[in-house]
């Protein structure tokens, strides 16, 4: 009798430890919308992407100026944008879909805006605004698309959509020049990388900082090889939260941070020896608080679990990520691979859907 209520209460035991015990983590589902081959001209190097709320178009931007847009259900006819000779080095679309953002380096390193329209009796895509912003490198529209960031190499600034005018302007709080910047959907945060290893939290309406991380230290596994300095290690991609409260970041040797922005608290710093940095645009929060974040190889996605500190593969494949870009609500993606054969380098680009 002894022995059997032993066995009763070791099983009881087992079977409440086993209650206890977290299920593991559904894998994602996701799929790929669209393959779009040889989006380049010939010669061209695509280093900006943008894609559409819906998923429906995606833009792209060659270093030799040309803008091209497809329509992800039938991408063979792209529509070409009247653009100057300038290398396009950022795309972004406003979250109604029906605005595109160019910014432009060298010669005019204009900010330019493009919304349907018709020329020469076909319906295309026409210029509606030119900005003169210097030398910049990056774009963000708010979650209302009435508000456009723009990062320049020492200042961030803040167009209205509206007026086409700067409505403020936010100089380099950093040592050296910025790397990588992100806006919250409301317009009210503002999150910037600087090449000194700093991450600053920003007021973006009244244009003051918050707090400060850094990411300069490496975190890499191991010590550096001996009279090798220590090495120089900044913030390559940076994303905010949907409400502002978590802060992340992926740095060039692709160790990923996130924090608490009220607290100042590291929630995450997961690092690997063999990680490189990160594509650019290659993270952003979801809605759920998970983050969508570039596999180490840059041969993939995967969303990182903070709370859990666990991660699960999204996409693979056998071409490295160039450049990617998200939606804001974190369901859908693209991205730029690149194959060389032979002479000839040819740009392809994919659209992965999140369900």
């Amino acid at each position: 009798m002894t022995t059997v209520k032993i066995l009763v209460v070791v099983a009881i035991v087992a079977l409440a430890i086993g209650c206890q015990r977290e299920a593991p983590p559904a894998p994602v589902a996701v799929a790929k919308v669209a393959d779009i081959a040889e989006v380049n001209t010939s010669g061209g190097f695509v280093d900006s992407v943008a894609l559409a709320p819906d998923g429906s178009l995606v833009a792209t931007g060659q270093r030799n100026g040309p803008i091209r847009l497809w329509a992800t259900a039938d991408p063979k006819e792209p529509i070409a944008l009247d653009g100057r000779r300038q290398a396009i080095v950022d795309l972004a679309f406003a979250p109604g879909g029906s605005l595109l953002a160019s910014l432009g380096r060298h010669r005019e390193s204009a900010l330019r805006l493009w919304q349907p329209g018709e020329r020469a009796g076909t319906r295309t895509w026409v210029e509606a605004a030119a900005v003169p912003v210097g030398r910049c490198l990056s774009l963000r529209f708010d979650g209302s698309g009435a508000l456009l960031a723009v990062m320049c190499e020492r200042e961030v600034l803040l167009v209205d959509v509206a007026t086409r005018r700067e409505s403020s302007r936010l100089s380099n709080p950093h040592k050296e020049d910025l790397t990588a910047f992100d806006l919250t959907p409301d317009g009210s945060k503002l999150l910037t990388a600087g090449h000194e290893g700093d991450v600053t939290l920003w007021d973006a309406l009244a244009v003051t900082p918050i707090r400060t991380f850094s990411v300069a230290g490496s975190r890499r596994p191991g010590r550096p090889p001996a009279g090798m300095p220590a090495p120089e290690v900044w913030a390559v991609v940076v994303a905010l939260s949907p409400d502002g409260s978590r802060a992340a970041a992926v740095t060039i040797e692709g160790t990923v941070y996130v924090w608490d922005t009220a607290t100042g608290a590291e929630l995450l710093a997961e690092a690997d020896a063999e990680a490189g940095g990160p594509p650019t645009g290659s993270l952003k929060f979801a809605r759920d608080g998970q983050l969508l974040a570039p596999r180490g190889d840059r041969y993939g996605m995967r969303l990182i679990d903070v709370p859990r500190k666990t991660s699960r593969k999204v996409t693979s494949g056998g071409r490295a990520y160039h450049t990617v870009a998200i939606t804001n609500d974190a369901t859908a993606f693209a991205t730029v691979t690149s194959v060389v054969a032979g002479s000839t380098l040819t740009y392809d680009v994919e659209i992965w859907k999140i369900e």
